[in-house]
């Protein structure tokens, strides 16, 4: 049994696999058919006829790359793609999103992407956003008690001259435009009411997106704590550290890893040191500051001291933010750039949205002619992609305007560290003329604006799981791993996993899921061989300064946007990492910070519950996978999203 290929299978159902009207679910055939049917949608409405015979071929050939796993198209038109939803909303169809939060409009565009499954970077800009009129004593909550969808989309808000109730209807447009009318509500009111009578039990799929409904759990507490923020602002503008508290408030409502954020300040202006350190010890008082990945932006080369500065912050809170980003080169790379998707691979304008694709690179091995072809057929499909039309009657113009524009692509590679040729820059800067010839090959037939910056390498942690192949270019903790994976004890796949032979354990921190342990081996990776405790284990040992210049051979020489990788890292090994970073300052636009644990330390040592990737000898690998009978995909339903460690480390959620 290919155990990759078994992990690959669970991810793809659990995370892609829609259902049918019957109840039934997809078959991955199924969801590549109606990815492929999406790309004809778009390329007969952009070139305003029907496809000819020898597009349609090579809309074959996108088939044929999908159905075999050496490529794929974003996560987001896997879920979405060629549903009614897809083809009203099109902004359902990016994962991730960027933009200036400034106005109520911004917070509207800002929540109604979020509620799109679209993740959002936001820098928060002091000068529109405020307080309350004045300061509202007394605010009420009236929590939905239905047991079945209410049919009541529309918001409708009342003022007596001295209650001010808004209740929020049964839709996405209705939580969006309900925020928008908390936020710019100027009553002098004594009594604010949040009504959610309206809105349908938790446990519910979507019609048109397939989720599940949260019901108004979420929602319920967003709000009243966004009033409290404009009650302690009444009369006076909003602070930088209160519209990040409201923007990671709008990021909860859905509490699915389909929320992610991440916020941006400039180095240096006010409130900088606050909003750096705005996640240290928030557990309690601020929950909400978990739901985004903070990053700085310098527009000047930091001195020594202050990278070093950085890192005791970094240190300080846990090793991994404040983030910094190189707003410098962002810009010479991308003069539109304002700031990043939540994962950073992506230079994004105000009000942008990033657009992927990628390659498997090591299922191509020694098939170069192979690797040329599929650059060509998913870089076409990658500019097809930008041909939306974005007005939807709830975002700005702006963003249409812009992707009009930009035309962003992002063609992606994972698999690096498996493919034979991923450390010669020769075949890095093949690979990006591939991509520039791809994508501006269908700008041109359509007589539409090129892409103005192509490829880009992301975490890729669930689609490359789907492939069965290394994720991004990260390389694996070890050869032989156990990767522990979270479901619901309620989950139809749970026992027929138990009825193979896999491992479930409870999970400690919730009494409703369990843990099920998958064998992963990477025969076509390297690594280095140490004893630990009488034990032979296969490891990377490769050095945050090793992980840096693999990061810089890319931005040198394939990547037109930023490499998304999270370097590892030990605080022993800061003094160096500040001395690349000063001399490489021109190559780096940011990276994520991790701090390492010890590949041959178990959970325990390390007191840990559990590790989601736990390294494990040869031995001990081989005793589990051979206990292990063919698992039965019949009736396998997907019973919610997968649970998943996110883009390699746990930084990025989506999809």
């Amino acid at each position: 049994m290919d155990h990759n290929k078994i992990r690959g299978e669970l991810v793809y159902r659990r995370t892609y696999s829609r259902p049918f009207d019957n109840g039934e679910f997809e078959e991955w055939e199924d969801t590549v058919a109606r990815v492929i049917g999406h790309q004809r949608w778009l390329w007969e409405r952009a070139a305003k006829h029907d496809l000819s015979s020898s597009e349609t071929e090579e809309l074959l050939e996108l088939q044929d790359l999908l159905l075999s796993r050496k490529a794929s198209v974003s996560g987001r038109t896997l879920w979405l793609g060629g549903t009614d939803v897809a083809k009203r909303r099109e902004a359902s169809q990016f994962n991730c999103s960027g933009l200036q939060l400034e106005t109520v409009n911004d917070a509207v565009d800002m929540i109604w992407l979020l509620m799109q499954g679209c993740g959002v970077g936001f820098h928060p800009v002091v000068g529109t956003l405020n307080g309350f009129a004045n300061h509202i004593p007394n605010i009420e909550v009236v929590r939905s008690e239905r047991k079945e969808k209410s049919g009541e989309d529309e918001n409708t808000e009342t003022f007596d001259g001295d209650t001010w109730t808004i209740s929020v209807g049964d839709s996405a447009e209705g939580w969006a435009k309900a925020f928008g009318k908390l936020l710019a509500g100027k009553f002098p009111a004594n009594r604010l009411i949040f009504d959610f009578t309206r809105i349908r039990p938790a446990g519910e799929r979507l019609a048109g997106y397939g989720w599940i409904s949260s019901g108004d759990s979420s929602i319920a507490k967003a709000f009243p704590a966004i009033a409290e923020i404009l009650n302690k602002r009444a009369g006076q503008l909003l602070t930088r550290i209160d519209i990040l508290d409201i923007g990671n408030w709008m990021g909860t409502v859905l509490s699915s890893r389909r929320s992610a954020e991440i916020a941006f300040h400039r180095f240096g202006d006010p409130e900088w040191e606050a909003f750096a350190k705005a996640k240290k010890n928030c557990g309690e008082d601020n929950p909400q500051r978990f739901q985004s990945n903070n990053s700085l932006l310098f527009h000047n080369k930091p001195t020594k001291l202050e990278l070093r500065g950085l890192f005791e912050m970094m240190l300080e809170a846990g090793g991994s933010e404040p983030g910094f980003i190189n707003a410098a080169e962002a810009l010479r790379r991308a003069p539109w750039f304002k700031l990043t998707n939540p994962c950073a691979e992506i230079l994004l304008g105000n009000k942008s949205f990033c657009n992927l694709v990628e390659i498997n690179l090591s299922a191509f091995n020694e098939d170069l002619e192979g690797l040329e072809r599929a650059y060509y057929i998913i870089g076409r499909a990658n500019y097809r992609q930008t041909c939306v039309n974005l007005r939807d009657g709830v975002l700005q113009d702006s963003w249409h305007e812009l992707n009009e524009f930009l035309r962003l692509t992002g063609m992606g590679v994972t698999g690096v560290v498996g493919w034979e040729h991923h450390e010669e820059a020769k075949y890095w800067q093949q690979l990006n003329r591939w991509a520039q010839e791809a994508v501006h090959s269908m700008a041109d037939e359509l007589g539409l604006p090129r892409s103005k910056a192509v490829t880009t390498i992301k975490p890729s942690g669930t689609l490359s799981k789907m492939m069965g192949t290394t994720e991004g270019i990260h390389k694996p903790l070890g050869k032989y791993v156990f990767n522990n994976i979270i479901f619901a004890k309620a989950d139809p796949l749970v026992p027929k996993l138990r009825g193979a032979g896999y491992d479930i354990m409870d999970n400690p921190r919730d009494s409703e899921s369990c843990i099920v342990t998958f064998p992963v081996v990477w025969d076509n990776v390297s690594f280095d061989t140490v004893i630990n405790r009488g034990r032979k284990l296969e490891i990377n040992t490769d050095s945050a300064i090793d992980q840096l210049n693999r990061y810089k051979l890319v931005m040198d020489n394939y990547v037109d946007h930023n490499c998304s990788i999270t370097v590892s890292y030990s605080p022993e090994e800061v003094p160096e990492i500040v001395e690349w970073l000063y001399d490489n300052w021109n190559s780096y636009v940011g990276v994520s910070w991790l701090l390492r644990d010890d590949p041959t330390k178990s959970a325990a040592d390390l007191g840990y519950d559990y590790l989601p990737q736990d390294v494990v000898t040869k031995e001990r690998w081989e005793e589990y996978v051979n206990k292990l009978r063919p698992f039965d995909w019949n009736g396998t339903d997907t019973y919610e999203e997968l649970e998943d460690e996110g883009c390699s480390t746990g930084a990025c959620p989506i999809k």
